[in-house]
């Protein structure tokens, strides 16, 4: 939990950062870095075992996490604070630029900053997680082709869709813009559904199944088994999805840099519970791209 101090005559409110890093020079570069916000107060470790005991005991409101670390790798490390520190945001620093290894500590963690770019990204990536969003830094996953951004819009957002079915490795998938006038949903590109399906959900109110859910929360909603979940049990939706062979769905809101909502894009599984790795490939960075698009070029309803 974060406290207050006072500087000069300002109250701030103090935020616990522990510092996981092998290499003494580059500790203290980031140190450098952060000591001109008052706010901070940073705690150090330099491997995986400490920076775990020191999570425990200090219980920090963020952990700056290498991946490269001795006696154990900061996956692994992470892994084990989400169960001592439930309440600690976990932002990566490392020299791995693999897509794959993103990913996977985008699962565990909030944001991943590339080293090379920690000079310019690491305040704007600390700022946007404690607000409780993701940050990566530029250029270490698979974003919009650029082809995408002089394309007509509807045949655009059917690239978008395939694309998010291939990256998720799914089966299925649509994307629903919204109607600002009344709040609904409303498919505009779609892959692998039938015309019942299709006609069936055409429209989608607000806080219907989990695309409205997602609209609703404003957060990317996974169901892992359609059968059985909360937010199509007793509903007509249940029963087209699962006709449909759709056992598992991932639902993403799409919101522009501003903060805008604009639609929800979704991938469906033939099978539960598909693989959470596999799923992340999806990214919020995806999204809001995709988001930024549709925007751009102001889709109007009939």
């Amino acid at each position: 939990m974060t406290s207050n101090e006072v500087v000069g005559e300002m109250v701030v409110e103090s935020v616990r950062i522990l510092l996981v890093e092998d290499f003494g020079e580059f500790r203290g570069f980031i140190c450098s870095l952060l000591q001109p916000r008052a706010e901070f107060q940073v705690k150090q470790a330099s491997d995986g075992l400490e920076a775990v005991q020191k999570a425990e005991e200090l219980q920090p409101d963020l952990i700056l996490l290498d991946i490269s670390l001795p006696r154990l790798n900061g996956i692994e490390a992470a892994r084990r604070v989400r169960k001592l520190a439930p309440a600690a945001k976990i932002l990566f620093l490392s020299v791995e630029s693999d897509a794959d290894l993103v990913i996977e500590a985008l699962t565990l963690g909030a944001g991943y900053i590339h080293k090379p770019r920690a000079s310019r990204d690491l305040l704007h990536a600390i700022d946007a997680v404690l607000r409780g969003e993701q940050f990566v830094s530029s250029g270490l996953l698979p974003t919009l082709p650029s082809s995408l951004l002089s394309s007509n819009l509807h045949p655009a957002l059917s690239k978008v869709v395939a694309r998010a079915i291939e990256m998720a490795g799914a089966d299925m998938g649509d994307l629903q813009v919204l109607d600002p006038q009344t709040n609904n949903l409303h498919i505009a590109a779609q892959v692998g559904f039938s015309k019942r399906f299709l006609e069936f959900f055409d429209t989608v109110q607000h806080n219907q199944c989990a695309c409205g859910t997602a609209l609703s929360r404003g957060q990317r909603v996974i169901v892992d088994n359609v059968a059985n979940d909360p937010i199509f049990r007793g509903t007509r939706a249940r029963e087209i999805i699962l006709n449909e062979g759709v056992r598992a769905v991932q639902s993403i809101p799409l919101t522009t840099l501003s903060g805008q909502l604009v639609g929800v894009l979704s991938t469906y599984f033939r099978v539960a519970k598909p693989s959470r790795q596999q799923l992340f490939k999806v990214t919020d960075i995806f999204a809001q791209e995709v988001a930024e698009l549709i925007r751009s070029k102001m889709l109007a309803f009939p």
